[in-house]
Order: structure tokens, then sequence, then C-alpha cells
């Protein structure tokens, strides 16, 4: 794996407030030019804004009542295991 131009570090750490929409006017300009002109980070904004979309809509399906219950009893049981380990 390459080390990022510095550019591109830049827009890497701020792309998560992009994304978020918590950037101005002016930074979400650079990005987007930037991303632009770099195959490499317009890819890599892509694949984020579908993962954030994708983990935004899972956000608001419920979970069907058997995967409740198997993930309350694994927690049961690691709790239980470090209570009778301790």
């Amino acid at each position: 794996m390459t080390t990022p131009a510095p550019r591109c570090r830049e827009l890497l750490q701020n792309v998560s407030d992009y994304l978020d929409g918590e950037l101005d006017a002016t930074a979400c300009d650079a990005i987007e030019r930037h991303s632009h002109d770099c195959p490499a980070c317009a890819t890599l904004v892509e694949g984020l804004r579908k993962t954030v979309g994708l983990c935004r809509q899972a956000a608001h399906v419920d979970l069907p009542e058997s995967v409740r219950q198997r993930a309350k009893s694994a927690v049961r049981q690691l709790l239980d295991q470090e209570s009778a380990s301790g």
C-alpha cells in the first residue's frame, strides 16, 4: 500500500465531516474538486458515502425477535463467565 499524497491525507482527515454535512461550503468544494481530479480519493469518498447510507438505513430496521434474544443470551453468557472468573 502506498502512502497517500499530502493533499489526499488532508482530504481523508475531513471526509467524515464532509459526508456528515458538517463542513463549510469552501471545504466541501475543495474536497469535491480534489475528488474530481484524484480517482483514488473519488473511489474512497463514494465508497464511504454508500457505507454511511447503508448504515443509516440499517438504523431504521427492527431486528427480528429471535436475533434480539440470541444477542441478549450471548451478552448474559459473557457476563456470567466474567462474574465466575472474577
